[in-house]
């Protein structure tokens, strides 16, 4: 069944719809799309020949190159019950180039060690790092045989650099999500080795063709510096990157023509956009589009983060840059904050000020400047009352979809810092106004607290 999936996908030249497959090689009608991906999963997942990627099912380029040295790897782990590099209790399995999975213990005769040490004898031996080197030669020791000399290639490093992880923070079980497969029963080193095996294949498909002829290649890959950014294709350099500020602002990209490309916030600028040039940049999807057409880069600096956000709203509605995924805005189910009347207070430590921002029905309508230490001021009481209270006010700007659909993201993600006072909650202009006059006469709320009512 398998070996008729291959031969198809490998004719088909490109990937294929799980439906697709189901009906042209088995002959099986799904009643959905999901279905039939559910049914084909259980079929595929565990052969690292096929990868699902996007929607379609395709064949790793692993499987489709010329036959190699990695054909011929071995794939051991041992198991030590304390976590020492002592024997006792050493458990493990190897698993051989044909498939053969054989098991054994640190208290095997040396009949049977020796037997493992010649079937292995040719083969690369690939293990999870250093450690399990180590136990495997201090094995060999302790039955008077000859160390292993042989290629060993240590799968920790090789997932460390194609998933980019730090490998202080990289464990064999993590490497089960991000390849997208199932964990292996800690209890059990055949279906460690098994799954080993498999996050093998799996990496070794993220490994750049021409590294993946030799192990000598695969190893200069491994343990070689990352990718610099060329910056001779940018109007700009590192030397612009140093010196952007840290603070709050937007940033607009553009090509050559200057086209706008995307327009993105941030509450530090410089951390944001040099984060785009770095090697961990190139692997993303949506920075390599930015990175194939981009030219210039200009900022503008806000005064805070409320104000970098409305900025950005506003460029995007104006600009429609085509790689900006805010543009995107689908319906979902409203949360907590859509639609809300609220005041947002920022407040500057320095000027002794605070930044009042209204939305109105999840929309913004309109900032305000109040100095700290002072009840609310006439004009400020007067538009509080005419924005949310006067008759017919409250529904008359409604708003495009995206614009409302942002401010509400925004507003779930940061609520639990801000300083916020619910119109909603406070049901009519004086308590509303009250509560201001709190706000405002007590600047230590706002500057170190957060309340939300």
């Amino acid at each position: 069944m398998k070996e008729r999936i291959f031969k198809y996908l490998l004719e088909s030249g490109s990937g294929v719809a799980a439906d697709k497959i189901l009906s042209d090689v088995l002959k099986i009608h799904a009643p959905d799309p999901h279905s039939a991906n559910t049914i084909l999963t259980g079929i595929l997942a565990q052969d690292a020949r096929f990868i699902f990627a996007q929607g379609f099912w395709h064949l790793s380029s692993y499987s489709k190159e010329p036959k190699s040295d990695f054909d011929k790897a071995v794939v051991l782990y041992l198991q030590s019950p304390d976590g020492s590099e002592t024997l006792r209790g050493l458990r493990g399995a190897i698993r051989h180039a044909d498939s053969s999975i054989k098991e054994f213990t640190a208290s095997a005769t040396i009949n049977i060690i020796a037997r493992m040490r010649s079937e292995i004898e040719g083969h690369m031996l690939v293990v999870w790092s250093s450690r399990e080197l180590r136990l495997w030669n201090g094995l060999f020791h302790s039955k008077g045989l000859e160390a292993w000399q042989g290629n060993t290639l240590y799968l920790q490093r090789l997932a460390t650099r194609a998933l980019d992880r730090k490998p202080s923070k990289l464990q064999a079980e993590d490497m089960a999500f991000a390849l997208g497969i199932s964990p292996a029963d800690e209890e059990r080193p055949r279906k460690i080795v098994q799954y080993l095996h498999r996050c093998w294949l799996l990496l070794l498909d993220r490994v750049p063709a021409e590294f993946r002829r030799t192990p000598d290649s695969l190893r200069e890959w491994t343990d070689g510096p990352e990718k610099a950014i060329d910056f001779s294709r940018f109007a700009f350099g590192p030397g612009f990157l140093r010196q952007l500020p840290g603070t709050s602002g937007v940033y607009i990209m553009k090509d050559r023509e200057g086209t706008v490309l995307y327009v993105g916030k941030s509450r530090n600028l410089k951390r944001r956009v040099s984060s785009y040039f770095t090697p961990h940049a190139l692997r993303q999807p949506k920075i390599t589009r930015i990175h194939e057409r981009l030219q210039s880069i200009e900022v503008q600096q806000t005064g805070n983060e409320v104000e970098a956000l409305l900025l950005e709203m506003r460029l995007i509605k104006h600009f429609r840059p085509v790689i900006n995924l805010q543009t995107e805005i689908h319906h979902r189910r409203a949360n907590r904050h859509e639609g809300r009347n609220l005041l947002l207070f920022v407040a500057d430590a320095e000027s002794r000020k605070v930044r009042i921002y209204f939305f109105r029905n999840g929309i913004f309508a309109g900032r305000h400047s109040a100095p700290l230490g002072r009840p609310p001021a006439k004009r400020l009481r007067e538009k509080i009352r005419a924005l949310f209270f006067a008759p017919g006010r409250r529904g008359r700007r409604r708003g495009e979809i995206w614009e409302k659909e942002i401010i509400s993201r925004w507003l779930n993600a940061n609520i639990k810092r801000l300083n916020c006072l619910d119109v909603d909650e406070a049901k009519n202009p004086e308590a509303v106004l009250e509560l201001l006059r709190n706000y405002l006469c007590d600047p230590d709320r706002l500057m170190h607290k957060v309340y939300y009512r």
